[in-house]
């Protein structure tokens, strides 16, 4: 029979050395015990971290991107023309605006020379002029080569896009239904190539339009008939001096100023026309910016 001392564990009131040793493998066993639980949960929680629901993700993502814009300095780009169904509607006829500030609108046709419509791009990029180009498929050569540039300048509002149809056929000569189609089939060259729409705007080749033209145009979404109020008559080779007394003489404000991207002298002149438009304290606007920003009016254009 085990004695008292053997049965209670001490030694005079005291543990005995084996129950010691007893009393602390159990903490330590305790102690493990809880430690296992913390690690788990732990182990839990930064799994969860790591690993987020896709609402989260999405979220994070969505942060990131903006972060990266933000830090880059440079907004997103935005489509100001962007591809959508057409909507006929009433064409009106326009050659001038009642603007309240000093604006002027440059716009280039035609663009049979691909080293002035690279050098007019260049010129916009770098001055960060507005302008508006009214470009012909025929001379693909020379717009395919800066449609990436043309987009990007499109889609910071310094340019606007227009329809000068694809073959450059005096409108009435050739009747409404095949100006539609030629209408028609510069627009479907100008998605594919800019990714963009020339609609609402168009200018008339050789300025000829009659009301079943511009009916059509209308029926083509085509509800902004573009004439001119000013011109340097360079559709023919112009001197650089010539081009500059042009504009002096026809640059008010209010005015559209009809230029071309087919010979070197209008190219080369530019950046000394945006120098010449500060001096008589004109900014030059794109199409959409000058409608905008007032009233447009049918006033007969001045020559081509």
């Amino acid at each position: 029979m085990a004695s008292q001392r053997q049965l209670s564990g001490s030694n005079n009131g005291k543990p005995t050395a084996a129950v010691r040793r007893r009393r602390a493998l159990a903490v330590l066993v305790l102690v493990v015990a809880l430690v296992g639980v913390g690690w788990a949960a732990s182990s839990a929680l930064i799994g969860k971290s790591a690993t987020p629901s896709k609402a989260t993700a999405s979220s994070d993502s969505t942060s990131s991107a903006a972060t990266t814009t933000a830090s880059s300095g440079s907004p997103a780009l935005v489509n100001l023309q962007g591809i959508t169904p057409l909507v006929p509607g009433q064409a009106k006829v326009m050659t001038n605006a009642a603007v309240p500030e000093r604006k002027v609108a440059l716009t280039f046709d035609d663009g049979f020379c691909p080293a002035c419509v690279k050098k007019i791009v260049d010129v916009l990029e770098q001055t960060g002029a507005h302008a508006t180009f009214f470009p012909n498929g025929r001379y693909a050569a020379s717009w395919d080569p800066q449609a990436s540039r043309i987009k990007a300048l499109v889609a910071k509002g310094q340019l606007t896009l227009g329809n000068h149809t694809f073959s450059h056929n005096a409108s009435t000569s050739i009747g409404a239904d095949a100006f539609g189609q030629d209408l028609q089939r510069n627009e479907d060259w100008i998605e594919k190539t800019f990714g963009l729409t020339g609609r609402p705007w168009f200018r008339p080749p050789y300025g000829d339009y009659n009301a079943g033209t511009v009916d059509k145009a209308g029926q083509l979404g085509y509800t902004n008939v573009v004439m001119w109020s000013g011109t340097v008559a360079d559709s023919s080779l112009k001197s650089p001096n010539y081009i500059l007394n042009a504009i002096k003489f026809w640059a008010k404000p209010g005015r559209i100023i009809l230029l071309h991207g087919n010979y070197p002298p209008t190219a080369h002149v530019l950046p000394k026309i945006l120098d010449l438009l500060k001096k008589k304290n004109l900014t030059p606007v794109t199409m959409a910016e000058l409608v905008k920003g007032g009233t447009t009016s049918d006033r007969g254009n001045t020559g081509y």
